[in-house]
């Protein structure tokens, strides 16, 4: 680290410490009255608390709706089934349009899709709807015992991200292992019916690894096998497309999640401010800032002759 990036570093939290502890001499000189008056006028402000509260509620009232308030709900039989039919259809067509707009040498509408596309769909709408589907019904449960969690303890508390983060963990767990099977049952029936006589190779199960490829959407990855007969690739599968539907199934827990998280920022923030100018003004506290000041300046001047020989010297 060279001297002017130190230096810039260092400016930063004493710059936002000095400007702090000036606002707060500066409200403890003023009168008790004009500090009561802007108690109360900062009490009178929402903060946007009441909007992102809403936000969530309704949130959590629609998600409720259609997909019911109990575990298990008998509405989930279609809900589930047409939420994820539509999700998958929706990034489907995001790809194709990806594909037409920036892979097509053509520029042409009518151009063909490639064929790792078809049979991406193929794979997907045979044997990935199934996981999703599975994913899908899991994490909404979990949700719903989530947002039940958040409602009675809080959306701050302890239990509430025990059940957030054991929804996060346990839908990844269920699409790792899916992922894995596919890749080792693809494996399995090309060994079997194009190279059956050479050794089945061992796939490990590295549910970490995989993430990374997941992530691209456009760019499903797929595995070559070398054989005795050839260079083989049969896998097809579009991770990422299920991988992005157990992510889409879990929005509702995030935005409801993040909405409340917001709401609690807002609320802390409104009490931090009318504690700061309720305290500011006793003798005790203009005295710590006073000689906060004092002791911010003393650590400024090394600082300063330290810029002005960096000047100098040209670092």
């Amino acid at each position: 680290m060279t001297l002017v990036e130190f230096i810039s570093i260092a400016t930063v939290p004493i710059t936002l410490l000095a400007t702090v502890s000036i606002v707060f001499v500066s409200v403890a000189l003023t009168t008790n009255k004009n500090r009561l008056e802007t108690v109360k006028a900062i009490q009178s402000k929402g903060f946007g608390v009441k909007g992102f509260s809403t936000v969530a509620s309704l949130w959590a009232l629609y998600f409720h709706r259609v997909f019911g308030d109990r575990i298990l709900a008998k509405r989930q039989l279609l809900t589930i089934p047409l939420y994820t039919l539509v999700v998958s259809g929706i990034f489907f067509t995001t790809w194709v349009v990806y594909l037409y707009i920036f892979r097509n040498p053509t520029h042409s509408v009518a151009a063909s899709l490639p064929g790792v596309f078809k049979q991406s769909a193929s794979d997907f709408y045979h044997k990935g709807i199934i996981v999703t589907l599975l994913i899908d019904f899991t994490t909404i449960q979990l949700t719903k015992m989530a947002i039940r969690t958040g409602f009675k303890v809080g959306y701050c508390s302890f239990p509430f991200f025990l059940v957030f983060l054991t929804t996060l963990a346990f839908a990844y767990l269920i699409f790792s292992i899916a992922v894995h099977y596919f890749r080792v049952e693809d494996m399995v029936y090309l060994y079997a019916n194009l190279a059956p006589n050479d050794q089945v190779p061992v796939i490990p199960y590295e549910p970490f690894v995989n993430m990374a490829s997941s992530l691209k959407l456009f760019y499903p990855q797929t595995i070559i096998h070398v054989t005795t007969q050839g260079w083989f690739s049969t896998y097809f599968m579009p991770e990422p497309l299920i991988f992005y539907c157990a992510v889409a199934a879990q929005a509702s827990l995030f935005f409801i999640t993040l909405a409340y998280q917001i709401a609690t920022g807002l609320e802390w923030l409104k009490n931090m401010s009318i504690g700061l100018v309720r305290n500011a003004g006793t003798p005790q506290v203009n005295a710590y800032s006073v000689i906060f000041i004092v002791v911010l300046w003393l650590i400024s001047v090394p600082i300063i002759a330290l810029s002005i020989l960096a000047m100098l010297v040209g670092e």
